[in-house]
């Protein structure tokens, strides 16, 4: 017995364009998301200073 089998299809890889463009952007993503955590951080900890009097508020913006 003899089977008629067709070859499973080869799964398409997207090209190295798509691949490094993806990873640029999830980069970016990362930086941009560090970036927003260190205001936030540096935010609280001057916000804190002030509050224990161990630097004065500037009259700044």
């Amino acid at each position: 017995m003899i089977f008629n089998m067709k070859p499973e299809p080869k799964k398409k890889l997207p090209n190295k364009k798509v691949i490094s463009s993806a990873k640029f952007e999830a980069k970016e993503q990362f930086t941009k998301s560090a970036l927003d955590n260190l205001k936030t951080e540096n935010e609280r900890l001057v916000n804190s200073l002030k509050k224990s009097g161990e630097i004065k508020e500037s009259k700044r913006k």
